[in-house]
């Protein structure tokens, strides 16, 4: 494998709503400091996760059904900041969640469908709206080229040059615990996936945390060749969050968040995470988030001044 320089996490998501995480009540001054931070970090670009969750949305809409709403237009916010620091975002859309546990997802579909031409609205003319996120999660089982593929082709009538992104997770024993399947048995129904769309999705950044972490690098080596076969820059969504601890959820300890970097690097283009202004960020609410962001920064300054080299394929013992 050729020699290539060390990646760090050039990208974050943004979590504009409290989900499945806690809130951090930040205001205006709060996120203008904390993109400061993400130039800081030499990122380029960032992805709002969902305008919309359920009830509540990221500003006054016509058209998702949620009446809990941003007073400002958090939306507009973040693209402003994004342009202040030089950042490109990915735009996400409606995620009502519950539809997703059904066979059919037409309501969902309707609502998004409308949403993207409000999005385009509103901040089509936005310098630094540069893509769309696709905000669903659902189990592959699902067949989730139902919601994704009339939605990718929209995206693409609407604004055939904006990318499109997408974030489907490594289903692993987290993920579904009487599952059996190895890494190469999960790439293949993968695939089967994306031969089912009609549209192209431009960048897969998969989620970490649902496989075992000395797993990391079997299912990476497995998906490389099905993304390439369907033109698939491949991504790492590395998730800097801890999936093994009993509460939800605190930051990732250290010598995770390192091996899962260090695993990654033969395998993807670019780096995101899920999520920095929680999770590795000098202004998280965790204390042992602003311990993580400078045991990162630390490390990858330490990195950056290598040569470039080969770097190790970590796998499990």
């Amino acid at each position: 494998m050729k020699a290539k320089p060390f990646q760090a996490i050039t990208g974050t998501f943004l979590d504009g709503l409290a989900c499945d995480v806690p809130s951090q009540n930040w205001g205006p001054k709060e996120w203008r400091r904390q993109f400061d931070v993400f130039k800081e970090m030499r990122m380029d670009t960032v992805v709002i996760i969902r305008v919309g969750w359920r009830d509540m949305a990221m500003y006054e809409s016509r058209v998702m059904p949620a009446p809990v709403r941003e007073p400002d237009d958090l939306v507009q916010f973040f693209l402003d900041q994004a342009q202040r620091v030089g950042l490109r975002l990915y735009m996400g859309v409606y995620d009502n969640s519950d539809d997703l546990r059904r066979p059919a997802w037409d309501s969902e579909i309707a609502v998004n469908l409308d949403l993207l031409d409000e999005i385009l609205e509103r901040y089509g003319n936005h310098p630094a709206f540069h893509g769309w996120y696709l905000s669903h999660e659902p189990d592959l089982t699902l067949e989730p080229w139902r919601i994704w593929d009339p939605l990718v082709a929209k995206m693409r009538r609407l604004t055939a040059k904006r990318p499109i992104l997408f974030s489907p997770r490594f289903e692993g024993r987290k993920w579904r615990s009487e599952s059996r399947e190895t890494p190469k048995e999960y790439a293949a129904r993968f695939d089967r996936v994306l031969s089912g769309m009609t549209n192209h999705i431009d960048h897969a950044a998969f989620m970490d945390g649902h496989c075992g972490i000395t797993e990391l690098g079997d299912y990476a080596a497995a998906m490389g060749p099905v993304l390439q076969k369907h033109a698939i820059e491949f991504w790492s969504n590395l998730e800097t969050f801890d999936r093994d601890m009993p509460i939800r959820f605190p930051p990732i300890d250290w010598l995770k968040m390192r091996h899962k970097l260090e695993s990654i690097q033969p395998y993807v283009t670019k780096i995101i995470t899920f999520e920095a202004a929680h999770f590795l960020s000098p202004y998280s609410m965790w204390d042992s988030g602003r311990h993580l962001f400078r045991r990162y920064m630390s490390y990858v300054e330490a990195q950056r001044s290598i040569p470039a080299r080969r770097l190790p394929v970590r796998r499990k013992p």
